[in-house]
């Protein structure tokens, strides 16, 4: 189990509210520059296996430090100062990262399910802004009066779902994220520099091919590649920076990625709100236009990847 003691070790996300601690400037975790060095890299070797050693140690205490973290943010959510969407998205996206570190020690079964839960029990509030925000940068200009009518339900749902969990409910996140920290306290201080390179590696090796198999466009496929890069680029925040380097091209492709998948759940909103192809012909046929612009982005960043 990871103690409770707020720690800066391991990465944190951009505006974190107030109720995730006091750290000061220096020694917070900026989770842009976070995202910005590990969204696109690839390992390389450490020299020595003491260095490597040391390593994985320094990896595994910078993932249980996140765990730290994100027990904080969650306690969070029942003080009764913060915005509820801010602090969510917050911890929704240091769960992203908690889970690609789980995968680095091939405990992307187990300890990593554990934080996924989390993250899909709080998913209501954070995809309700996300959809809204999605339809803002849409910027369709068709009918105003379906305009209106989608823009004015998509903002009430922002309202209604920035409600904060039970405290009940809270408790059982802390409990998995302490599930998912015993698993990764548990494993053998001989096991880790193995785990992190095997870890890392199929990590990349997924990540690599799925965003190199997106030629056909299924619509899964892309949801898939954008778990597999998130994964992979999560994990990558927890090793230390000199034991990777850049591939710069990875960064674009999971902003495409990011942007495909926002207006994919947008259309399912739609959908399951009636405004449907039959009612809005021209709205679908804006966001079947700006879906294909970024797979093709996307297949093309895809194909320059390295094998």
């Amino acid at each position: 189990m990871c103690a409770d003691t707020p720690s800066n070790a391991g990465p944190t996300q951009d505006g974190l509210p107030a109720s995730a601690g006091n750290k000061s400037d220096e020694t917070a975790t900026d989770a842009g520059q976070l995202r910005d060095d590990s969204t696109a890299a690839t390992a390389v070797q450490s020299n020595g296996s003491g260095e490597a050693t040391a390593g994985a140690h320094q990896t595994r205490a910078r993932l249980a430090a996140g765990c730290r973290d994100m027990k904080q943010l969650l306690s969070g959510l029942l003080d009764s100062k913060g915005k509820v969407a801010e602090e969510i998205h917050a911890i929704r996206k240091l769960g992203k990262s908690l889970r690609g570190g789980f995968g680095l020690f091939r405990l992307g079964k187990s300890a990593a399910l554990e934080i996924q839960a989390i993250g899909r029990l709080l998913s209501g509030p954070r995809d309700a802004v996300s959809r809204f925000n999605t339809w803002n940068k849409l910027s369709w200009s068709g009918d105003p009066a379906l305009a209106a009518a989608i823009a004015g339900l998509l903002e009430q749902q922002t309202h209604s779902a920035a409600r904060r969990p039970p405290p009940d409910t809270i408790a059982w996140c802390l409990a998995r994220v302490d599930a998912a920290c015993g698993e990764l306290q548990a494993l053998p201080e001989e096991d880790l520099e193995e785990r992190v390179a095997k870890g890392h590696a199929k990590l990349e090796r997924k990540a690599v091919s799925r965003c190199r198999k997106l030629d056909h466009r299924a619509e899964e496929d892309f949801h898939e590649a954008r778990k597999a890069l998130k994964a992979w680029t999560g994990a990558i925040g927890f090793l230390d920076k000199g034991s990777f380097k850049a591939e710069p091209i990875l960064h674009e492709l999971a902003e495409f990625l990011g942007d495909e998948n926002d207006l994919a759940t947008l259309s399912r909103w739609l959908e399951e709100h009636g405004f449907t192809k039959r009612f809005a012909p021209d709205l679908w046929r804006a966001i079947s236009a700006s879906r294909r612009s970024l797979q093709r982005k996307v297949i093309k960043d895809g194909a320059r990847l390295r094998r």
